[in-house]
C-alpha cells in the first residue's frame, strides 16, 4: 500500500512540475505573423553549402520553427535545419513555411554556379565623415571571373539614423556616431567599414558681435569757488 501511495506522490509532483513549465513553452511557442530571412537569394556553388534561416520574427517570442521545401532536388537539396547544398550547375526555389501559421511563407531563389565569390574587400575599412555629408563605398569581389550578376549583394548599416546607405553603397551622415557599414554577397561573405560621424565645427562656430567702443564723455573743469554748475554744464556766478 506504501508503495503504491509513493508511486502516485511521484506521479502528482511530474504532472505539477510539467503544468508549472506550459505556459512559458505557450508563450514561446506563440502564433507567428511576419518573418524574414537571412537571404532572400541563395548563391552556392556545386558541393558547396550556405544556411538559410530566420533572422527576426513578430510578435517576439513567436515561434521560429519553419518547414524548407526545395523545388528541384536535382539542382540542391536542403535539409530539416535549412543546410542548402549545391549539386549542379541550375537555378531552383526553397519555399519556407512556418509550422505554427501555414499561411506565412517566404519564398528564395537558389542558384547553383561552378564560381562563386570566395572573398570580398571593400574600397575602404574605415571613414570619417561630416554630417551631412555623403561619400560612396565600392566592394570588390574575389575571383574577378565570377560574374556580374554574382558579384551582387546587400549594403546594410548597423544604426540608420546616424549613416544611411543605398542600394550602391552611397553613405549619407546624418549625426555624431560610430556605425559599422556591411556588404554581405549572394553567398555570405562580408566585408566591414567603420563609419566615424562627427559634427561639422565650421559650421558650429558662430561669430561674437564686434565690440562697441563707446566714447567716455568729457568731465568738465571745476569752477572757482562760489562758482555753480547748471545741468547744461554751464558756469554761472
Amino acid at each position: 500500500m506504501r508503495s503504491v501511495m509513493k508511486r502516485m506522490m511521484v506521479i502528482v509532483m511530474i504532472v505539477a512540475v510539467l503544468t508549472a513549465q506550459m505556459p512559458g513553452e505557450a508563450a514561446a511557442a506563440a502564433k507567428p505573423i511576419m518573418m524574414s530571412l537571412n537571404y532572400s537569394t541563395v548563391l552556392v556553388k556545386v558541393h558547396g553549402k550556405q544556411t538559410l534561416g530566420v533572422s527576426s520574427i513578430a510578435p517576439n517570442g513567436a515561434s521560429k520553427a519553419v518547414k524548407y521545401e526545395i523545388a528541384n532536388r536535382k539542382v540542391a537539396t536542403v535539409s530539416k535545419k535549412g543546410v542548402v547544398k549545391g549539386k549542379k550547375v541550375g537555378i531552383t526555389t526553397i519555399r519556407v513555411t512556418s509550422k505554427k501559421n501555414k499561411k506565412l511563407k517566404k519564398l528564395v531563389k537558389v542558384i547553383v554556379a561552378d564560381k562563386v565569390p570566395t572573398k570580398v574587400k571593400m574600397s575602404s575599412s574605415s571613414l570619417k565623415m561630416k554630417v551631412a555629408q555623403t561619400k560612396t563605398l565600392k566592394a570588390t569581389v574575389t575571383p574577378a571571373k565570377v560574374l556580374n550578376v554574382y558579384k551582387k549583394g546587400s549594403w546594410v548599416s548597423t544604426d540608420t539614423e546616424t549613416v544611411s546607405v543605398s542600394s550602391k553603397g552611397v553613405l549619407t551622415a546624418h549625426q555624431e556616431g560610430t556605425v559599422s557599414i556591411i556588404f554581405t554577397t549572394l553567398n555570405g561573405k562580408r566585408a566591414v567599414c567603420q563609419v566615424t560621424v562627427t559634427a561639422d565645427q565650421a559650421a558650429a562656430v558662430t561669430e561674437a558681435p564686434a565690440a562697441v567702443n563707446t566714447p567716455i564723455p568729457a568731465i568738465p573743469a571745476q569752477p572757482s569757488s562760489g562758482a555753480a554748475v547748471t545741468s547744461a554744464g554751464a558756469v554761472t556766478r
